[in-house]
């Protein structure tokens, strides 16, 4: 069960988090398709404003943060187990699609996103730097 990262913004908008060209986040998801993932929203308010646009859905977010650069899979507490189970199935590929992540995180609501929770799962990174 393959997904589709073929959407231009999304590694347009991969490409300014990782050069820091204006954005530190972005937010891709499925839409109304299976296995097709598009560009939600991206911003440059670092983690409080990222949660902000994280739907109760399946989603994935890549963030700059505080040095480390951090992927989050997000996949909510109220999605059906068939949607559970496609997110979690094609976590692996966009994974090898964002490639230059440190960490990766797995939250299920949103107010789980914040500047603390990233701090506690990317500290050894600190260390090892």
């Amino acid at each position: 069960m393959a997904c589709n990262l073929s959407d231009s913004q999304i590694a347009e908008a991969y490409s300014q988090v990782l050069s820091n060209d204006g954005i530190d986040w972005m937010v891709i998801g499925y839409g109304s398709t299976r296995d097709r993932l598009s560009l939600y929203a991206s911003g440059d308010g670092g983690v409080t404003e990222m949660a902000l646009h994280v739907p109760d859905e399946v989603v994935f977010c890549f963030i700059s943060f505080e040095g480390s650069r951090v992927l989050v899979t997000h996949v909510a507490e109220k999605i059906s187990g068939v949607q559970r189970a496609r997110g979690l199935a094609h976590q692996k590929e966009v994974a090898g699609f964002f490639n230059h992540h440190d960490v990766t995180v797995n939250t299920a609501k949103p107010s789980e996103l914040t500047p603390t929770m990233l701090r506690d799962k990317t500290r050894h990174l600190a260390i090892k730097k």
